[in-house]
């Protein structure tokens, strides 16, 4: 069983994000939690250990790093937790209240 310092919540949220200065990409996020989410990569222009910023529906950006890639699937940590009230907001906007295991 995979230990979490966090709970994470199941969303479905657009979002975008950067590396560096560089194009935008469009995103669809499906976990987050206050330290990192998830999220589709299908141009799959990310990689492990990337910074990169992240928009997550209209917050943003938030600086994160790249943890892992997995089948286009992409898990990154953000540099700075996000304060709780905006995580409640992103969970009311986007959320369906759902707790990952």
């Amino acid at each position: 069983m995979e230990l979490r310092r966090e709970q994470r919540y199941s969303i479905s949220v657009r979002g975008r994000y950067r590396k560096g200065t560089g194009v935008r990409f469009d995103i669809a996020i499906k976990d987050l939690s206050e330290y990192g989410c998830q999220f589709a990569d299908l141009v799959g222009r990310v990689s492990q250990g990337d910074q990169i910023t992240v928009r997550v529906g209209e917050v943003g950006p938030i600086a994160a790093q790249v943890k892992w890639i997995e089948r286009r699937q992409a898990g990154v940590e953000f540099d700075q937790p996000l304060h709780p009230s905006v995580l409640e907001h992103i969970i009311a906007e986007g959320g369906n209240n759902e707790k990952v295991a």
